[in-house]
């Protein structure tokens, strides 16, 4: 959208409510794209999961409850967070293959080789509530924040305990002078 001002064209960018991050383009994923044959699997899989979502109060067990929520774990913290995103995008540790591999497959076991997927609503509350709305302690060089459960990093802690007992070896680590240099809080920037 632009208006005319003088005869120029400016965009105008809107704000996010309680945040100070500008919209610059608007973003069109759904409307007035063709859809594959891998959207239209995925959008009948997603509305069969939320489907089954109804049966949910009928056939509630506490041991399928901790079944998913021990997948959760696995899929999630182990096989997206540790292997996918800190192992295999970053290379930020060094794992035994075995374990990599293991963790690599449990990984797609979360679904998140697909374009529109059911993890896709905690990912969408996390990349976007909690790094618009908070507190930017880092000069990251971009807009994201982060909120004080944001912070509080399981991953890192298994990642000491498998540094611990000898699986994880090669943990890159951010230098002091690195830190100093994307602190905000800091007086003495190093350049």
């Amino acid at each position: 959208m632009t208006i005319s001002i003088e005869g120029e064209e400016e965009p105008v960018h809107k704000t996010i409510f309680m945040s100070d991050v500008v919209v610059t383009r608007k973003r069109n994923l759904f409307r007035n794209r063709k859809w594959n044959i891998v959207d239209v699997i995925t959008l009948i899989w997603v509305l069969f999961v939320h489907f089954l979502r109804l049966f949910a109060p009928f056939t509630f067990t506490w041991g399928a409850f901790w079944a998913a929520f021990l997948f959760h774990v696995l899929c999630g913290m182990f096989c997206i967070t540790l292997s996918y995103h800190r192992n295999l995008a970053h290379r930020s540790l060094k794992l035994p293959k075995w374990l990599e591999y293991t963790f690599a497959y449990f990984g797609v076991q979360a679904a998140q080789g697909v374009r529109i997927t059911f993890t896709y609503h905690v990912t969408f509350l996390v990349n976007s509530a909690c790094h618009i709305w908070g507190n930017q302690v880092w000069n990251t060089g971009d807009l994201s924040k982060n909120n004080f459960w944001w912070e509080i990093d399981f991953t890192w802690w298994c990642i000491l305990f498998l540094e611990a007992i000898g699986l994880a070896t090669n943990v890159k680590l951010p230098t002091k002078a690195h830190k100093v240099k994307r602190s905000f809080t800091s007086s003495n920037k190093l350049k």
